[in-house]
């Protein structure tokens, strides 16, 4: 095996296993993230139809007034003064 190929392949491994540790990390961060919500979320297991239907309901309804309220107010950007 000559050099330069013994060097590829070194990078190459070398590649590979930094990708191996970054994405390891990753999927820990989203495996604790997906653990985290499935315990807030827990309790809507318990709830009937009935309140899940006006749970949605009410939802629908602070959506709309957060999108009214947002087309009433002014154009602002940032750094505009």
């Amino acid at each position: 095996m000559s050099a330069g190929v013994w060097s590829r392949l070194c990078w190459w491994v070398e590649e590979a296993w930094s990708r191996h540790v970054r994405y390891r990390e990753l999927y820990r961060r989203l495996d604790r993230m997906r653990a985290e919500l499935k315990a807030r979320t827990t309790w809507t297991d318990g709830l009937t139809e009935e309140e899940l239907a006006e749970m949605l309901h009410g939802l629908a309804e602070c959506i709309d007034a957060v999108q009214a309220a947002g087309a009433d107010a002014p154009d602002q950007r940032e750094g505009a003064a």
